[in-house]
């Protein structure tokens, strides 16, 4: 008897409903894995809009000098990188724990450690620059549009990895605003930086929060009426 209801159990899905079962599958490991996209927006929404905040009050202390002091250099640096060890850390973790997702687990060290390695080429970037005959104060210009760059570009990947589309959004504006801010001089580049680029992380962080919300509701929906 036994075996006849295991028996019925194995051909009672057609193909039509493996398919679903699959997709159903597949976007809860996205669901899961995307849940941690919104943390990364805080992150460095918060990084960003108190950093180059920082910045600009510390450039409009002294006008004849707009390159930043060692203190506002230091404290914008340490932002930025707890930034980006919250970005790698919540990278490598959103694909562990998930049964049968070693290619999702590869992708998230991968995109985790890129944060890190990605920062510390612009770095050596920047003082190859100097190192070459760049005035220093033009670091200014270069480091704020170049990590914004770069950080667009990981926006993109990641809205890319996890199907989180408002992602790609952001980072094409990350993208758009690093060329743009790249023609403004400090410390007008910095405000913009603070509110066009920090304000609008921590409005997309809200947006990609409802999406990702919204995403479980409907797998769950379906997991419901499948059972």
């Amino acid at each position: 008897m036994n075996y006849e209801n295991h028996e019925d159990d194995d051909i009672a899905l057609s193909p039509e409903q493996m398919l679903a079962l699959v997709q159903d599958q597949q976007r809860t490991v996205t669901g899961r894995m995307a849940g941690f996209v919104p943390w990364i927006l805080v992150a460095w929404g918060v990084a960003w809009l108190v950093g180059f905040l920082i910045l600009w009050w510390d450039a409009g202390q002294h006008p004849q000098n707009t390159a930043p002091t060692l203190a506002a250099g230091i404290t914008f640096a340490a932002l930025i990188l707890a930034a980006g060890l919250i970005s790698m850390a919540l990278g490598i973790r959103s694909g562990r724990g998930l049964r049968g997702t070693q290619d999702s687990a590869i992708l998230g060290i991968i995109y985790g450690n890129t944060w890190w390695v990605g920062s510390l080429a612009v770095v050596v970037i920047g003082q190859a620059l100097v190192q070459a005959g760049m005035d220093t104060d033009l670091l200014g210009v270069f480091y704020p549009s170049a990590f914004i760059f770069f950080a667009g570009v990981m926006y993109i990947m990641s809205g890319l990895i996890w199907r989180a589309y408002p992602m790609v959004v952001l980072g094409l504006w990350s993208v758009a605003m690093a060329a743009i801010g790249s023609l403004l001089p400090p410390p007008v580049n910095y405000l913009v930086y603070a509110f066009a680029g920090g304000g609008a992380f921590l409005l997309v962080a809200a947006w990609t929060a409802w999406w990702v919300h919204v995403a479980r509701r409907r797998v769950a929906v379906s997991e419901s009426g499948r059972a």
